[in-house]
């Protein structure tokens, strides 16, 4: 049966809605009639499972992980069948192999969560409880970075430019509700940038960011959705003097057409507030009343979501306080990531950016082009804990010379999922 076929049938349409028994009955149907179709059986077993008949989805599951064995969500709900039906060793099994699949995925926390309760179970001999999914995440990433323009001169500008610096940043986040497919989230990210050279100091960086996000898991169009609100505050410090403040808020919807496809839409509109506003404020005044930009990138999976391609646009536009910053652009970039051999998993991307200013108070008016690459390696190097190696090059060639630059940036770093 083909797979857009299955997706547009009403039966994926009852289960996405919550109506399992309905949804299971269809597909019971489905798979007297295409006996071999694993999307088939593995539906059917999660719809069983909505339904928490725990054994049959156990054995429909086990059908659909006998003939796809590299599906970590099959396997990871074929766990929790037999973990519901008090089948804990095969349970285990189901689990490790979900775990294993997609390391790096939500549901291998979930997976290893449950693992860990049957361990307790089996050398305490307590009575197992469901763990709750965990409604909070934390991370910390520490490195050094090469940094061969750090002011963004142009070629041949007199003065230093290139720096190695350390850096360190912490974001995460609490789930203060998780009800009914609603979710509010509080969010929080902070990055503090020391360059080590000391006639660069007045480039070092701290930025902080909290925000609050709301969304909820819908069904729009027989497509799962999950439409969004996100504020965020975010103020800037350089050189150890506050740089500037920035509120913005951005309404998206993630669609998912295919099981394989996920399309990303959103809307952003932002303020800033800069602490220096130039010489003449309404030519030089960076303050942005009125940031707007919209866009769409649209992701493809490959191989049970391990490795990915994406393509995407963004439309920008600026109204500044000073006619120097008032802008308009485009944004297109495309990119993908691999996982290699020895769990090395690989991030590329391409970005390529046009901008004009129309209010430019001289002529020519200005506009660039700027063209950004970049990759890098993560490898997990303990329980929780990678290290990345990336290079970044960005180069904006502008029509008046002296605002075009170059700069390559080489990164080493750790992160920590606590």
């Amino acid at each position: 049966m083909p797979p857009s076929a299955l997706l547009a049938d009403p039966a994926l349409v009852a289960y996405r809605d919550g109506r399992f028994a309905e949804a299971a009955e269809r597909l019971r149907a489905l798979a007297a009639q295409h006996p071999d179709d694993l999307l088939v059986r593995r539906y059917l077993g999660l719809a069983l499972y909505g339904q928490k008949q725990y054994g049959a989805a156990a054995e429909a599951l086990e059908a659909a992980a006998a003939g796809d064995p590299g599906n970590a969500t099959t396997w990871l709900y074929l766990g929790l069948a037999h973990y519901a039906a008090g089948r804990y060793g095969p349970a285990q099994e189901a689990l490790a192999k979900a775990e294993a699949l997609e390391p790096d995925a939500r549901s291998a926390a979930v997976a290893r969560s449950y693992r860990e309760t049957i361990q307790r179970y089996r050398t305490e001999r307590t009575v197992p409880a469901a763990p709750q999914p965990r409604r909070w995440s934390l991370t910390g990433q520490a490195g050094i970075v090469y940094d061969d323009n750090v002011p963004l001169r142009a070629p041949g500008a007199a003065g230093p430019k290139a720096s190695p610096r350390t850096y360190q940043s912490l974001w995460g986040g609490y789930d203060f509700v998780q009800d009914g497919g609603w979710r509010l989230r509080g969010e929080g990210f902070a990055f503090l940038g020391q360059n080590l050279r000391r006639s660069l100091d007045d480039y070092d960086q701290i930025t902080v960011e909290a925000a609050l996000d709301l969304s909820y898991q819908a069904t729009l169009w027989g497509m799962p959705a999950r439409p969004g609100l996100r504020y965020a505050y975010q103020p800037t410090w350089e050189g150890g003097r506050e740089y500037n403040q920035s509120h913005a808020v951005t309404a998206s919807l993630v669609l998912q057409p295919l099981d394989d496809a996920i399309s990303y839409l959103y809307y952003r509109f932002a303020t800033e507030d800069y602490r220096d506003d130039g010489v003449v404020s309404r030519f030089t005044s960076r303050d942005l009343g009125g940031g707007h930009q919209a866009g769409l990138t649209q992701y493809y999976y490959f191989e049970d979501r391990r490795n990915y391609v994406f393509a995407g646009y963004a439309y920008l536009r600026n109204d500044a306080k000073g006619s120097f910053f008032d802008e308009r652009g485009h944004r297109l970039s495309v990119g993908g990531a691999a996982l290699l051999p020895w769990d090395v998993r690989l991030l590329a991307r391409a970005e390529y950016q046009w901008r004009d200013f129309d209010r430019y108070p001289i002529e020519p008016k200005r506009s660039f082009e700027r063209q950004r690459y970049s990759i890098s390696l993560t490898k997990p190097v303990a329980e929780r804990l990678a290290v990345t190696l990336g290079y970044s090059h960005i180069n904006e060639d502008s029509n008046y010379s002296s605002l075009s630059y170059r700069q390559n940036v080489f990164v080493l770093s750790l992160t920590y999922d606590f």
